[in-house]
């Protein structure tokens, strides 16, 4: 594009454009894009409204992306200039035949080279400047309102984009306004996975279950339900409104053999108390659940290292029936803990603690404290236990 042009739609020189009017359908940048993006891209209003009176054929032309002028609006969060390319857009219906109509719908409806609408691109850039993309938001949904906005390459709706970013007035917004909107996103995942992965969107959560309630028991590719993903994120007002809804997903787990999990153990695994608290509370029975690896909760714990996950367990009545429970290679928290780095001797002295059972190997925690002497292997309790049985004048 000539240097002079493109300085004039993208600093709001209408004079210097008016004076190459010639070259607004001839000119484009190396990406392609006309005057019209270029001043859509820099928000130049003033350039849009002169560049539009002369060459309306632009407001549908594409740039190497196939990105239309509004789409380079609705990605920067320019609300005037996305509302002046429908108005223009609208006007051009009127001057042209009925059979070349629906000029509007047609730009609003566009997608590019990823099959995003101007809505998409919109939704993907919200949480930039929440008040500046929720009037750009509301102006492309209100304008089609019955359109459904298809998931584009990456399976992601609008609204799918707004949970994801935390967005809770714009889903709130799109819900209100959309007639039927859809939800999917990546992966088999909801747009309530997107607001449940996220703890700033409660009120998000909220709206969705209101809008469609069984939009709870849909599962991704992987099996997972919202509900493990508000347990993974330590989502616990997200985990509060979901269970409110339907208490049963707690005993639901992901139907991968090799990672059979529920809620309350991926809760364990990233060491989430809270989660885990309000989890048992609704669900009081849920601690029985083991995983694939047929590990219940405190062998979760002890595996990951997480002593304040630990500390959580040993003070529930429930622990002495988890403390001895074998896993699918025969061994009881007890065992994991002697090779962890945990330095949460009360499971180890707790009243109920067989430091006797035999694993799979025939190998008991005894026998492994006496085994290991590599002392950075073991906690410092296990090591010291050591050196107690072995020179009691002279242990510390």
């Amino acid at each position: 594009m000539d240097r002079r042009l493109y300085i004039a739609a993208s600093e709001g020189q209408v004079d210097v454009l008016r004076q190459h009017t010639d070259q607004l359908e001839i000119q484009t940048t190396a990406n392609g894009n006309t005057a019209l993006h270029v001043a859509a891209q820099f928000g130049q209003l003033q350039c849009v409204a002169a560049i539009v009176e002369v060459c309306p054929l632009l407001l549908s032309g594409v740039n190497i992306k196939g990105e239309t002028p509004l789409h380079l609006a609705a990605r920067e969060g320019y609300a005037d200039i996305v509302k002046a390319l429908i108005v223009c857009a609208k006007k051009r219906e009127q001057e042209v035949e009925s059979n070349l109509g629906g000029e509007a719908k047609k730009m609003l409806r566009a997608t590019n080279v990823d099959k995003d609408t101007a809505l998409h691109m919109a939704a993907r850039n919200c949480h930039l400047e929440r008040e500046k993309y929720l009037k750009v938001i509301k102006l492309l949904a209100e304008e089609d309102p019955k359109f459904k906005h298809p998931g584009n390459n990456a399976d992601e709706t609008p609204l799918y984009l707004a949970a994801e970013q935390g967005s809770m007035d714009i889903v709130v917004m799109l819900l209100e306004t959309c007639t039927s909107p859809t939800y999917s996103g990546p992966g088999g995942r909801t747009a309530l996975h997107a607001a449940a992965l996220n703890d700033l969107t409660v009120r998000s959560i909220k709206r969705l279950l209101e809008w469609k309630k069984d939009i709870i028991n849909e599962v991704d590719m992987y099996g997972w339900t919202p509900l493990h993903c508000a347990a993974r994120n330590g989502n616990e007002e997200g985990i509060k409104l979901l269970l409110e809804t339907s208490e049963s997903l707690v005993y639901i787990s992901t139907p991968n053999k090799d990672c059979l999990e529920t809620a309350l153990h991926i809760a364990t695994a990233h060491g989430h108390v809270g989660v885990m608290e309000e989890l048992l509370s609704h669900n009081p029975d849920c601690w029985e659940m083991v995983n694939s690896k047929g590990q219940n909760i405190l062998h979760i714990a002890v595996d990951m290292e997480d002593e304040r996950a630990i500390k959580f367990i040993i003070g529930k009545p429930w622990l002495r029936h988890l403390i001895n429970q074998k896993d699918n290679e025969g061994n009881t928290p007890l065992h994991l803990l002697m090779s962890s780095h945990c330095e949460v001797h009360e499971l180890w002295k707790h009243s109920r603690a067989d430091k006797n059972a035999f694993n799979n190997r025939n190998m008991t925690p005894m026998n492994l404290v006496w085994s290991t002497f590599e002392v950075e292997k073991m906690p410092t309790f296990a090591a010291t236990y050591i050196a107690t049985a072995m020179w009691p004048n002279h242990a510390t």
